[in-house]
């Protein structure tokens, strides 16, 4: 019911502009991979490539260990849900969803009978009847991802499918399409710039720039430890501080152990200060052995409902933020505008990035 895909030396040039620069990557069999990276990355490139919809240079993409570069998109067996539905206005939804049946020959009681079934599965089986511009955007969303579903591909290709729902109702959908995963049991390559998108719905994410995969890991990973800056810089809020001794540079203190497994070797290494894990420490408090100190100057304090959120700049200009919850206990000891106060991040929480770009391709 799910396929594995395997993808080798993968190129797609315009001209001198190089797209896709030598991409390899596996993917099993019942995965769900997120292509995440900005605009002109080439990851909705590398979809159309494993659509059939463009045609690459050189490379190889292997379904079950079958060729198909060469091979036609509707003899590939994928269904596809396009960033705009490209839903039919003149059909209703039930006449979308059973459209590739009917061009597959399938009689009209089985259409019928698996348009149903498929519109059940995104629960809008109660709107077969209605018109397209009847619908809201999330309903048609389904209806798209209903239609990608009803002939029972191997495969689900989705291109930013969720970019023109509104927050609340794009957060919805990401459930709602994790869950479907689960349930259908199909291999899922899925296409969006949203980083947070990419960390719920993801078995592993692979992370693009200029055509390169820079990253291939599980959610956790890919945010916990980044290969460079880059990817590190492009999932969630960061700051970075030079390792490197310099005059006028963040003191910092930690264990012989640490230095040895995330510093040494490492080119230009910059410790990565995620907002979520830094603590607010007494300034009189004796030094932990298991927690980086560093001092830092309160530019800003804000409070944004669920989260405080601290601007602070150390001493050699490196500016980041904190953030806390909101409960009473952790509303206490937040620094003064304008005031030093004594920042620690866990060993545990740390990472170290080299400063240069890894660029590597990733499996």
């Amino acid at each position: 019911m799910a396929s594995s895909i395997e993808i080798a030396g993968l190129r797609k040039n315009y001209g001198s502009l190089s797209v896709l620069d030598d991409i390899s990557v596996s993917i099993k069999a019942a995965e769900f991979l997120t292509l995440l990276g900005p605009s002109g990355s080439g990851k909705t490139t590398l979809l159309m490539t494993i659509a059939g919809f463009v045609r690459p240079n050189s490379g190889s993409i292997k379904v079950d260990g079958r060729e198909i570069v060469t091979l036609a998109p509707h003899k590939r067996n994928i269904g596809m849900v396009f960033q705009n539905y490209a839903l039919f206005p003149h059909m209703s939804v039930g006449e979308n969803v059973a459209y590739p049946l009917k061009l597959r020959g399938v009689g009209r009681a089985e259409r019928d009978d698996r348009a149903k079934r498929a519109l059940m599965a995104v629960r809008m089986d109660q709107y077969a009847d209605r018109r397209i511009d009847q619908l809201s955007g999330g309903q048609r969303q389904r209806v798209a991802v209903a239609r990608a579903i009803v002939f029972e591909p191997n495969i689900i290709l989705m291109d930013e499918p969720l970019s023109a729902l509104d927050k609340r109702l794009r957060e919805e959908m990401q459930v709602e399409l994790k869950r479907l995963h689960e349930t259908l049991g199909r291999t899922i390559v899925y296409v969006t710039h949203d980083q947070k998108e990419a960390l719920t719905m993801s078995d592993r994410v692979a992370v693009l720039k200029a055509g390169r995969i820079h990253q291939i890991a599980s959610p956790r990973d890919i945010y916990d430890k980044p290969i460079d800056r880059f990817v590190a810089d492009f999932i969630g809020d960061s700051a970075f501080v030079p390792l490197t001794a310099r005059e006028g540079g963040v003191d910092l203190e930690f264990s012989e152990g640490f230095r040895a497994a995330h510093v040494t070797g490492k080119a230009d290494p910059l410790l990565l200060l995620r907002p979520e894990k830094i603590e607010i420490v007494p300034s009189s408090s004796d030094r932990q052995p298991d927690l980086i100190h560093f001092d830092g100057v309160a530019e800003e304090v804000l409070f944004q409902g669920d989260l405080v959120v601290v601007h602070a700049k150390l001493p050699d200009g490196t500016r980041l933020k904190l953030q806390r919850g909101t409960r009473r206990n952790t509303m206490r000891g937040l620094p003064d505008i304008g005031s030093r106060f004594r920042m620690a991040i866990h060993e545990e929480d740390a990472w170290v990035v080299s400063g240069a770009s890894a660029g590597d391709h990733a499996r």
